[in-house]
């Protein structure tokens, strides 16, 4: 399982990878990046499961990075989460207008990111086992 995690700020990343590991992902499956065309590369390059990106970061915003991503991995919009401290409506509703129907608020709650994502985790994990066999 490869999980992209895309914000400028280290302290989200940080926080999102600690929140993963703790529903048993393996930090060797999480890649971290504070840069959107970084992001972009390693999964034309890799691949990935799920993607987690900031809305609002320098040089390649969310919108944008989804977008291109979007064109060459369009079964990603269903493993696509926006992650805001934006409360702005309008900000929600435009990446709902490109494909992303899940959003994490900044901060983020333990119990809510388990709530939301521990399903995803399971979901992934039984498809990598059941293609193992």
């Amino acid at each position: 399982m490869k999980i992209i995690i895309l914000d400028d700020s280290a302290t989200i990343r940080m926080i999102i990878e600690a929140h993963l590991e703790d529903l048993g992902v393996n930090e060797n499956e999480i890649f971290s990046f504070e840069n959107g065309f970084k992001a972009l590369e390693f999964i034309y390059m890799n691949g990935a499961d799920i993607v987690f990106t900031d809305i609002n970061m320098p040089g390649l915003n969310g919108y944008e990075f989804a977008q291109m991503l979007y064109i060459r991995f369009p079964r990603l919009k269903n493993a696509m989460f926006a992650i805001s401290g934006d409360e702005n409506k309008e900000s929600y509703m435009k990446m709902k207008e490109i494909g992303i129907h899940r959003f994490l608020k900044k901060p983020i709650n333990a119990e809510h990111f388990e709530h939301f994502m521990k399903p995803e985790i399971l979901k992934r994990k039984a498809a990598e086992k059941e293609s193992q066999n």
